[in-house]
């Protein structure tokens, strides 16, 4: 941890990098929410064959997977008249409408940096940030105002620096032992480190961070309160670890997926790549070396700064016990390994114990359905996972994927009333782990 620069509690984040906002006005800030037209097919599969088929052709035609699971494939398409020949013939249901309304964006370009105190983190449940989804500014505000507003408890770490000059942050929660003088003494509970949304269209995974951390410091005597969990483990949250990426779903493409770094290979030029296949453990490269897919992993292994940076924070920081990577959607929870059916971690009867706790914690709130496994058997194989990477090189014997809500009706644009519902089942999860991990590691 000495190695990365802190920020330390009642110090101001940065402000915006001189390139922030520098496009005049988003392009969908005042556009009708009906007027955006998109395609979501849902295509069924009896087999593993064919699912491996439908992936095969989905890549080959430079389309956007949304969800995969071992009955079915859900595939975007800008427009209905885009879908290739090779499709039509599929077994495949409609998910949507022509159109599903989504929230206009604000533009970021005038919006102001905002003012520390805006909201009232004494209570989660009269607290109208989680009322509804937030810009990059209005997410480093609200970190800010809890380090702020609870100095004993939280303080924000700068991780790292993307492509476009933004800052990873993330925020350091736990009490600690104070020495004669009176100054904290160094955090030595376990931790566990949790990460919002590495793709950048799944706000909800970052809205469901920011709800848990709320969560921690709020008195234990509220419902819903997780303070108690800081007797027994510290927490790393990040919320935005794709800040770059964020941003631009803000400002220009809702559905953006990968970050913003500039990417080259085979003579072309692009922006972006995919953060959860750029992880140096077992990392694969594009067999096509098309740059400009969305599920292009890299030139090489850690080649962006967001999994760089992430790593080495991961890498220097002691007595992490768990690492959890919220997502969405689907309403799994996954554990390592990704690169190969075949491959099992030695922790595996563990975390299937861990991983059905965790189902039926989360189910209890709200009677949210999740279903318990591995990356590869609930998904597809894939190299350069960051589930991967943390358990078998980062040694983090605890480490899951979980995709929050939903399963298809909505998909990435979950309305905002689900914000609260969510945060809510995700943290009864997460305090079952959490005492999951205590009773192993006492």
């Amino acid at each position: 941890v000495s190695a990365i620069a802190g920020i330390a509690a009642g110090a101001s984040l940065p402000p915006p990098p001189s390139n922030y906002g520098s496009h005049a006005q988003s392009p969908l800030a005042n556009q009708d929410p009906q007027q955006i037209i998109y395609d979501v097919r849902r295509f069924h599969v009896d087999s593993r064959g064919e699912l491996d088929e439908i992936l095969h052709h989905a890549k080959s035609h430079d389309l956007d997977v949304w969800r995969v699971t071992q009955d079915d494939v859900d595939i975007y398409f800008p427009e209905s008249s885009t879908i290739p020949n090779i499709f039509q013939s599929k077994n495949s249901t409609a998910l949507s409408p022509s159109w599903t309304p989504i929230t206009p964006v604000k533009t970021l370009a005038n919006h102001p940096y905002p003012t520390i105190g805006t909201w009232n983190l004494t209570t989660i449940h009269n607290c109208s940030f989680h009322n509804s989804f937030h810009d990059w500014l209005d997410i480093s505000s609200f970190m800010q105002q809890m380090a702020e507003d609870y100095p004993d408890v939280v303080r924000v770490v700068r991780i790292g620096r993307t492509a476009e000059g933004r800052d990873i942050v993330g925020l350091d929660i736990g009490t600690r032992e104070r020495n004669k003088k009176g100054k904290p003494k160094n955090w030595r509970k376990h931790r566990t480190v949790i990460q919002g949304a590495q793709h950048a269209r799944e706000w909800i995974a970052t809205s469901t961070a920011l709800y848990f951390a709320h969560s921690l410091l709020v008195n234990k005597k509220e419902r819903g309160s997780m303070a108690k969990l800081l007797e027994r483990m510290d927490f790393t949250i990040i919320p935005v670890p794709n800040p770059d990426g964020y941003v631009y779903t803000w400002e220009h493409e809702r559905l953006w997926y990968k970050n913003r770094q500039d990417v080259v290979g085979g003579g072309t030029k692009c922006k972006g790549l995919d953060l959860n296949r750029n992880w140096g453990y077992e990392w694969e490269p594009a067999s096509d070396h098309k740059v400009c897919t969305e599920w292009y992993p890299g030139e090489h292994a850690f080649e962006a700064l967001e999994t760089r940076a992430i790593s080495s924070y991961l890498k220097w920081t002691p007595n992490i016990r768990a690492f959890i990577d919220l997502r969405s959607y689907g309403q799994l929870i996954m554990h390592p390994f990704s690169h190969s059916c075949k491959a099992h971690p030695k922790d595996e009867e563990n975390l299937i114990e861990a991983g059905l706790g965790m189902a039926k914690a989360l189910t209890k709130r709200h009677g949210t359905h999740m279903i318990a496994g591995s990356l590869c058997e609930k998904l597809y194989s894939a190299g350069g996972n960051i589930i991967d990477w943390v358990y078998a090189e980062a040694k983090v014997s605890v480490a899951y994927s979980v995709m929050l809500r939903d399963t298809g009706t909505y998909g990435f644009l979950l309305p905002a009333t689900m914000i609260r519902p969510v945060g809510e089942e995700t943290a009864d999860m997460l305090g079952y782990l959490a005492k999951w991990i205590k009773t192993r590691h006492p």
